[in-house]
């Protein structure tokens, strides 16, 4: 057993070639000397304390609370995007966050094409190509070695073609960026698209298919998105007939114009070489407007209008369950419209916040009805958000919970916020706003974003000047114009049953709350 353990790492090598040609180790830095921060092979000076400042120090009384030891302010302003954009080429620009505390490196990929406007055949491949594209080989790499290798290194790499966008990502060791930039670019351009791969990937999405069902929380989401954007692409289920009949050639006319160098968005995060890094990048972009230089299959930029909101009710999606999963709310808007903050902050008192928040203190803490219990705003720039609340109870303590959230809901309006409240609501998101950019990759994600979204230059020190000066008039104005109990959809998956009947507290069934529809997943599996 012992001379097998030992034998294993000359077998894996052998299997992974590739791996022999990687550079040696990068040296681990050092403590004070983060070349981001001083220049390279300086040190951070150590400078002892004075004899005066250490009497000083030590004659000082020592404080009865740690709260009264005296800080200074600090003051955190939010970066610029355009302080990390280099544009490399016609199209394509490159956000550089650059951190040396750790040898790790990583790059993302945006491009603004997704699925939507395809058939629900072409979706089916549209929505597995990410997946065969990371998984099935290239012309240089069978797909057994690239897991082989990407496990050995401790590396990743992903690509997804989403509703909208197409992402695509690696990250590692800083010393093995290069290597993982390269084996995208030709997961990109040169996929093999290998059949046993192939077969495997379709069963697996077969088996998700099959099993969206599985739980109250999964029927809750896929009611609540079809009873919210109606039967359109955005809430299209795939159909297992189309992937079972997938071929290799569906896939490549799927990549067929895809990945193109006419827009990229790309970040690069944490330790690397900037100059070698970027030259690798415009190849990269050279090669990639080669292979996407054809006419895509479908127009993929547009996007479908979303169906009129339906009107008020109450959908149940009928399940054996003890448990009621509900949802209420109603369509919003977009981030972008200048009333999602004023309802943002509204919500973080009434919900959103957590403990502290009215409906955890009523539903939770005084009445023991749920465990969970939250408002949400939902933030979308591609589409209309929801708002509303989230919460599970027992199911004969539903009828109950209602009463308690739309009460809530009306006493927040009636009777305004209570002293401290709002305040409390402003600091606790001015406070989290630095934790967006808390490390490299965090900064490189939220910078994308905000490209991809095109948000403005300023979007985060506007987001917490916003928070800071939003009168609280203007947002209770914009709470009672959206937060309305009579304007709420209610969305349940539980035994329709019980809940439509009156519950053992005297509560009224759902039938009071409006017109009531029992959907089931054949219901929502229809085109």
């Amino acid at each position: 057993m012992n001379r097998l353990l030992l034998l294993t790492p000359v077998v894996f090598l052998a299997a992974c070639p590739k791996l022999g040609t990687l550079p040696p180790p990068a040296e681990a830095p050092r403590v004070g000397a983060n070349s981001d921060i001083l220049p390279s092979g300086t040190s951070e000076p150590v400078v002892a304390p004075s004899a005066a400042d250490l009497a000083r120090w030590r004659s000082a009384p020592v404080p009865a609370s740690y709260r009264d030891i005296p800080q200074a302010p600090l003051r955190w302003e939010a970066p610029l995007v355009s302080s990390f954009a280099d544009t490399i080429a016609p199209g394509v620009v490159v956000y550089w966050v650059p951190d040396s505390t750790l040898p790790l490196a990583s790059a993302q990929f945006v491009w603004n094409e997704g699925r939507l406007a395809l058939s629900p055949e072409q979706d089916a491949a549209a929505g597995l190509l990410g997946r065969f594209l990371r998984d099935g080989g290239t012309a240089t790499y069978s797909p057994a070695r690239i897991d082989d290798t990407l496990e050995f290194l401790a590396a990743n790499a992903s690509i997804s073609i989403g509703m909208v966008r197409t992402t695509a990502s690696v990250g590692g060791l800083s010393r093995d960026l290069s290597f993982l930039i390269d084996l995208l670019g030709e997961m990109l351009t040169a996929p093999r698209f290998d059949t046993a791969r192939l077969s495997t990937i379709k069963q697996e999405r077969i088996q998700d298919i099959e099993h969206a069902f599985d739980t109250p929380a999964q029927c809750l989401g896929l009611t609540w998105d079809r009873m919210a954007y109606g039967p359109s692409p955005w809430t299209t289920l795939t159909d297992s007939a189309h992937v079972r009949k997938l071929t290799a050639s569906d896939f490549r006319a799927a990549l067929r114009g895809r990945f193109g160098s006419g827009k990229v968005l790309v970040s690069v995060a944490g330790s690397y070489d900037k100059a070698a890094v970027r030259a690798q990048l415009v190849g990269l972009v050279q090669r990639l407007g080669k292979a996407a230089a054809v006419q895509p299959v479908a127009k993929l930029a547009s996007l479908p209008s979303i169906p009129e909101p339906r009107q008020r009710g109450d959908w149940i999606h009928d399940i054996t369950a003890t448990h009621a999963n509900i949802r209420i709310g109603t369509r919003f808007i977009r981030r972008d419209h200048p009333e999602f903050y004023p309802l943002m902050l509204a919500s973080e008192v009434l919900g959103q916040s957590g403990f502290g928040s009215r409906l955890v203190e009523r539903v939770r803490s005084d009445e023991g009805l749920a465990y969970f219990v939250r408002s949400f705003v939902n933030s979308e720039y591609d589409r209309p958000g929801m708002i509303g609340v989230n919460l599970q109870t027992k199911v004969p303590s539903t009828g109950r919970a209602l009463k308690i959230v739309f009460d809530e809901m009306k006493l927040l309006a009636d009777s305004g916020f209570r002293p401290g409240e709002l305040e409390k609501a402003r600091q606790g998101l001015i406070a989290s706003a630095p934790s967006l950019f808390d490390t490299p990759e965090n900064t490189a994600d939220i910078v994308l974003q905000s490209a991809a979204w095109n948000r403005r230059d300023d979007h985060f020190r506007l987001y917490v000047k916003a928070l800071d000066t939003i009168p609280a008039a203007e947002v209770l104005r914009v709470y009672r114009k959206w937060f309305v109990p009579d304007s709420m959809r209610i969305v349940v998956a539980g035994p329709a049953s019980e809940l439509r009947k009156t519950f053992p507290d005297g509560s009224p069934g759902l039938d009071a709350y409006g017109t009531v529809r029992i959907w089931n997943p054949d219901t929502l599996r229809a085109k």
